[in-house]
C-alpha cells in the first residue's frame, strides 16, 4: 500500500492518484499543444498555397501569335517564310510550350487553370496558304490554331480559302473565329455616315459575319477579332452583345489569368521576325498598372491628351523607361514618388488610333516587361 496521506480518486476510467492527475493533465496540454501546432501548420501552409496561386496568376505569361500569309518565298511584313514558320514551331515543341487552341485559353481563364508555358496560335484574314503551307505543319506538331475568317474573302480568288478547305481544317484541331465581314477598320465612318447608320453598318459586320460562318461549317462560333486591331468601347460592347465570348486585339502585348477575356492581347509575328525577336516575344512579360490614361478603347476629339500611366512595378530600371505612341518613340516625364509615365504633345496629334507601349528593364526578373493599349483620336 502507498503512504496514508495518499488519497484515490474515482474516476471515469476507474480509481487514480493525485500525481496521476497531473501527468493525465499535462498529456491533454500536451495534445491541445500537437493539435495547436498542426493546425497553425495547416493554415500556415494554406495561405502559402494561397500566396503562391496568386503569384502564378500574375506571372504566367501566355502570348497569343498572330499570322496572315504564308510563302516559300522570302518573307515580308505579313507574309512568312514557311521554313522560318516550321523554325517557330519547332522552338515551341522543343521548349516545352503548351500549345492550346483560343477556346481552351478561355476555359483556363475562367477556371484560373491552364497547363505549363501555354502558347496560343491565330491565323487571320483566310489566305490559302494557311491550308496549303501552314496547316501541314500545324498538324506534324500536332498544333491547333484558331482561324479568323471575314467571310466576305471566302472563295473570292485563288488565293483565298473554300469552304470545304476550312472544314477538313475543323476536323483536324483548327477552330474558327470571326474577322467580320469585309475587313473594314470598325472605327470609321464612311463619307456623310451619321452615326445612326455607322453603327448599323458595323452591327451588321460583327453580328451577320457570325451567323455566316455558322451556317457555312455548321459550329458554334464564339471567337472574335478585330480588323487592323482597331476597337472602341461601343464596338466592343457590340461584339459582346452578338454573344462572343472571346475577343483578341492587336496589341502587341502578352496575357495572364487576369487578362480579360474580351480584351485578348496579341502578338503580329512578322515575316522580317528574327528569331531572337520570336524568342524574346514569347518571354515577355507585363508591366503591372494601377491606371492608365485615356482608357483602352477610348475615342477623343482631345488632339493634345494627356497619356500614360502609374506603374506598380517596384524592380523597374528607371534609366529603362521607354514610350511609343503609334510605334514612334515621344519625350516623357516620369515621377520616381507616384511612378507616373506620362506624354503630352506639344502639337495636336493627327486624327488615328495609337498603339500606346510603355516598356521598362525589371532588375529582379531580369527582363523587359511591357504595357499596351489602343486610343483613337478622332
Amino acid at each position: 500500500m502507498g503512504p496514508k496521506n495518499k488519497k484515490r480518486h474515482k474516476g471515469f476510467r476507474g480509481v487514480y492518484s493525485p500525481d496521476s492527475l497531473i501527468i493525465h493533465k499535462n498529456k491533454i496540454l500536451s495534445l491541445i499543444f500537437i493539435l495547436f501546432l498542426y493546425l497553425s501548420t495547416s493554415i500556415f501552409y494554406y495561405h502559402i498555397y494561397q500566396f503562391n496561386n496568386i503569384i502564378y496568376a500574375e506571372e504566367t505569361i501566355i502570348p497569343i501569335l498572330t499570322y496572315h500569309n504564308f510563302t516559300e518565298d522570302k518573307g515580308d511584313s505579313y507574309k512568312i517564310n514557311i521554313d522560318d514558320f516550321e523554325k517557330q514551331m519547332n522552338y515551341l515543341a522543343t521548349h516545352n510550350y503548351s500549345v492550346i487552341s483560343l477556346s481552351k485559353l478561355l476555359e483556363g481563364l475562367k477556371n484560373n487553370q491552364l497547363p505549363p508555358k501555354p502558347a496560343v496560335i491565330t491565323i487571320d484574314d483566310g489566305f490559302k496558304s494557311t491550308y496549303t503551307l501552314a496547316y501541314p505543319l500545324l498538324k506534324k506538331y500536332n498544333f491547333p490554331a484558331t482561324l479568323f475568317l471575314y467571310s466576305d474573302f471566302i472563295e473570292r480568288n485563288s488565293y483565298s480559302l473554300t469552304w470545304e478547305e476550312i472544314r477538313e481544317m475543323i476536323k483536324n484541331n483548327m477552330e474558327i473565329g470571326s474577322h467580320t465581314l469585309s475587313h473594314c477598320n470598325l472605327l470609321q465612318y464612311k463619307n456623310n455616315e451619321s452615326y445612326e447608320s455607322y453603327i448599323s453598318r458595323i452591327k451588321k459586320e460583327i453580328f451577320l459575319s457570325k451567323e455566316i460562318l455558322e451556317g457555312k461549317i455548321g459550329i458554334k462560333v464564339k471567337l472574335f477579332a478585330y480588323p487592323y486591331g482597331a476597337y472602341s468601347s461601343i464596338i466592343k460592347d457590340l461584339a459582346i452583345q452578338a454573344s462572343y465570348e472571346g475577343i483578341v486585339n492587336a496589341n502587341s502585348m502578352n496575357n495572364t489569368l487576369n487578362t480579360d477575356p474580351w480584351s485578348l492581347n496579341r502578338q503580329i509575328i512578322y515575316g522580317n521576325n528574327s528569331n531572337n525577336s520570336f524568342i524574346e516575344i514569347l518571354n515577355q512579360q507585363i508591366i503591372p498598372t494601377s491606371k492608365i490614361f485615356p482608357l483602352d478603347g477610348a475615342v477623343l476629339s482631345d488632339q493634345y491628351v494627356k497619356i500614360g500611366a502609374i506603374l506598380e512595378d517596384s524592380n523597374i530600371d528607371e534609366k529603362s523607361l521607354n514610350m511609343k505612341l503609334g510605334g514612334a518613340k515621344v519625350k516623357f516625364n516620369f515621377n520616381p514618388e507616384d511612378k507616373e509615365i506620362s506624354f503630352t504633345p506639344f502639337k495636336p496629334l493627327i486624327k488615328k488610333s495609337y498603339i500606346i507601349n510603355i516598356t521598362a528593364y525589371n532588375k529582379s526578373a531580369n527582363c523587359t516587361r511591357k504595357k499596351s493599349w489602343l486610343i483613337t483620336i478622332n
